[in-house]
């Protein structure tokens, strides 16, 4: 698959105190337990004391500003800001809360394994959102098919996926609840019809000298998701991205090379960090292949090498997840867009979900007879 760019990711921290070594606490309030109202190092802004990964609020906070309320055996016990205030006149404010609200209201995904560093297989609870998506050439009188995309269920009605997988193709099916493209003993996909396709309306396609803009679509399902073990993702809604220390997760069937378009016939899974925004817009505007720059609907990363390959997405992982875990949430950050050549020290382009966040929800959550 993408030369590694298959990620999942469990945020976990191993305090120094499990060591037996000193552990210096800035800003730490004794005998504050979970649950109980704190103040952060501001101190005057109010927070509640949470365990730290169930804050999403602190993923793009470095540690060193976090507030301690206490510890739990080895998990830490921090000041988490309170969500501000949102009013019905801040439109997207009030977008970014639908979709707040309606991820909290999502059941927990399942505990999983997911310290991986390099591609490798996942299992089967690593992804319960993620499918792959049958497509079709438009122009194709022979309507011959293929898995060439993969497609992130957000509601229990639509998938989010890239613009660039459906221009000038029909979707025919969405392959949920298997890690194989293929029919496997054991395995029993979820297989659900598309009824309607939304592609970003301000989306553009590739050029010679630029990386697509608004790489977004959304995917109405034929009939709602009703299969327990199939849990939709959350979106992440924060306007920054996390930092370049917190792992994320990519996934996807795509080849392991660029000039090679079979699919992997399993889901593979990998973990990449979030890459500068300013270290990336250099690297793409001295490009040698043809400069261009990096927009607010961009977002870069690039994976740490294993020898000589580096774990990146490639050919077939387009419109799968960038994915970001905080607890039992797992949240998109991003969609597999583009890149240059997998597995190399290039950074791969994901389309930003942040930045879509009233689009997604206006037409998910709040267009007429979605259901």
């Amino acid at each position: 698959m993408i030369n590694t760019w298959n990620i999942v990711i469990a945020l976990q921290f191993v305090w120094p105190l499990q060591f037996g070594l000193a552990l210096e606490v800035p800003f730490h309030d004794s005998l504050l337990h979970e649950g109980e109202t704190c103040t952060l190092a501001d101190g005057k802004t109010h927070g509640t004391c949470r365990r730290d990964i169930d804050c999403l609020s602190l993923m793009i906070v470095p540690q060193d500003n976090w507030k301690t309320c206490s510890f739990d055996e080895i998990s830490a016990i921090v000041c988490c800001p309170e969500l501000e205030p949102h009013t019905l006149h801040d439109t997207s404010d009030r977008f970014k809360r639908i979709s707040d609200d309606i991820c909290a209201g999502f059941s927990d995904m399942p505990v999983t394994e997911n310290h991986i560093l390099n591609g490798t297989a996942a299992q089967a609870e690593d992804f319960p959102y993620l499918g792959a998506l049958l497509l079709q050439d438009a122009r194709d009188v022979l309507n011959e098919s293929w898995y060439g995309c993969g497609a992130s269920l957000i509601s229990d009605r639509f998938m989010l996926t890239a613009a660039h997988c459906l221009v000038g193709k029909k979707v025919v099916h969405v392959r949920l609840g298997a890690l194989s493209l293929e029919d496997v003993k054991g395995e029993e996909p979820v297989i659900i019809g598309i009824e309607e396709t939304f592609i970003h309306p301000n989306y553009t396609k590739v050029k010679r000298k630029a990386i697509p803009r608004n790489d977004i679509a959304l995917l109405k399902l034929s009939r709602k998701v009703v299969e327990d073990f199939l849990i939709p993702a959350c979106l992440y809604t924060e306007p920054f991205d996390p930092l370049p220390d917190k792992p994320l997760a990519i996934a996807g069937w795509g080849g392991n090379d660029t000039d090679d378009e079979e699919m992997s016939s399993i889901l593979l899974k990998a973990q990449v960090p979030i890459y500068e925004r300013n270290k990336c817009d250099f690297d793409l505007r001295n490009a040698p292949k043809g400069p261009t720059r990096l927009y607010d609907d961009h977002l870069c990363t690039l994976g740490k090498s294993d020898g000589e390959v580096m774990n990146d997405t490639c050919v077939g992982d387009s419109g799968g997840p960038l994915e970001l875990s905080v607890g039992r949430r797992k949240y998109i950050v991003g969609i597999t867009s583009t890149g240059k050549i997998c597995g190399t020290n290039f950074p791969g382009i994901y389309t930003r979900v942040s930045h879509f966040i009233d689009w997604i929800v206006s037409i998910v959550w709040l267009r007429k007879g979605i259901n």
